[in-house]
């Protein structure tokens, strides 16, 4: 799915980067030009959303193989969601009431909301910005999380001074390379133990409401950095433990629910990971049995017996029949020589029908695999033919 400290920018884009090796994320950037349009999407086709003034500073979260940096939505930014799938609650808050909610990003220069780069979850909670007109159904959002805004990497620096003058030159760096602050990486922040978040829960006994909204938006934050990466390497016991601790210590029925939303993605992003990790580890053994059914070749002596048996126009021949097996999933059918031993098991893809074909010679084309149990092959059959000249009536 998508990548987040690996991408390789253009060359005119490299300049506006920090020197010094691949940067750390997020980290601050700043505008090096007047009027500098913050758009929907990594490209100029897409429409602006902002426009920010010379040194601003923003914060970076992800590098386009096109130049384009994906930073964290400027103040005052906003999305659009139909008042159909919300239902507005308490304070300024909405629940989602709907699966796959299309979560539109918003312009402050039009009404067009044509971009979407987040889904909204049933349930899910959102902060309202500013309640539909009369006669229209549009409510504008706080950009949910794992949804960015783009500027061009020209504009940014991460050196960009104060005073409107760029250090580019490698003579400005302070002794040992950049500046602490912007060369952060993973590695200076291992995962902590389980004593450090006993700590910190403890420490969350007298958060302020102000103070757990802060914990529980940073927690959304790095879950959105997170699954930007491959699904291979999500790790979610940090964020568990802190949203564990947040429930633990919420002090109103709203706190709760935002903290239980939260603990629900979590859970979501781990049902994904570990239903990739499934297909994955099913390819992996169907490549296996691939490989092994291609390395099953009957011997001579066998090919001297049952040349019939032996057809480069399908992957099975034989007389088809039906198995009867106590176990559940088991193949119904199997191709059968003339000595009466199994050839192969057949499966029939969605669509074909064997049954009209027990007890005649066949010819199979399918999926091939192998068995291990009963050390034969198997196809999942696409197509039969009969061998024997008869026509179905």
């Amino acid at each position: 799915m998508h990548t987040i400290v690996a991408a390789f920018l253009c060359s005119h884009a490299l300049l506006a980067y920090p020197a010094g090796g691949d940067q750390g994320f997020p980290y601050k950037a700043y505008v090096t030009a007047d009027d500098v349009y913050v758009r929907s999407g990594p490209g100029h086709n897409y429409y602006p959303t902002d426009k920010l003034r010379r040194g601003q500073a923003v914060e970076v979260y992800r590098h386009d193989p096109g130049g384009w940096c994906a930073v964290r939505p400027v103040e005052g930014s906003f999305t659009w969601v139909s008042g159909r799938f919300l239902q507005p609650t308490e304070g300024n808050l909405a629940v989602v009431s709907d699966e796959g909610v299309s979560a539109r990003v918003g312009s402050r220069f039009s009404n067009v909301r044509d971009v979407i780069q987040v889904r909204l979850h049933k349930g899910e909670l959102v902060e309202i910005v500013e309640a539909p007109r009369e006669g229209d159904i549009w409510y504008k959002i706080a950009p949910p999380s794992g949804e960015f805004r783009w500027i061009s990497g020209k504009y940014l620096d991460a050196e960009y001074p104060h005073d409107g003058l760029a250090r580019r030159d490698s003579t400005d760096e302070p002794a040992g390379g950049a500046s602490e602050d912007r060369r952060m990486r993973e590695s200076d922040f291992p995962p902590p133990s389980r004593e450090s978040l006993q700590t910190k829960s403890a420490q969350l006994r007298a958060l302020t409401p102000e103070e757990f909204k802060r914990e529980l938006e940073s927690i959304e934050l790095e879950l959105s950095i997170m699954v930007i990466e491959e699904p291979t390497v999500w790790s979610f016991f940090e964020l568990k433990e802190r949203t564990n601790v947040l429930l633990d210590h919420a002090q109103t029925a709203v706190e709760r629910g935002r903290a239980r939303l939260l603990a629900k993605r979590i859970v979501r992003f781990e049902d994904i990971k570990q239903r990739q990790a499934d297909v994955l580890a099913m390819r992996e053994r169907t490549d296996r049995d691939s490989r092994m059914w291609s390395r099953l070749r009957p011997s001579d002596a066998e090919e001297s017996s049952a040349p019939a048996l032996t057809d480069d126009r399908f992957d099975g021949r034989g007389r088809l029949m039906r198995v009867v097996s106590p176990k559940l999933g088991a193949p119904r059918y199997a191709l059968m020589d003339d000595g009466e031993e199994v050839v192969c098991y057949v499966t029939p893809a969605p669509g074909v029908n064997l049954h009209d074909y027990i007890g005649r010679e066949v010819g199979v084309t399918g999926t091939r695999g192998y068995m291990p149990e009963q050390r034969v092959g198997h196809i999942m059959a696409r197509h039969v033919a009969p061998l024997d000249g008869r026509m179905l009536r």
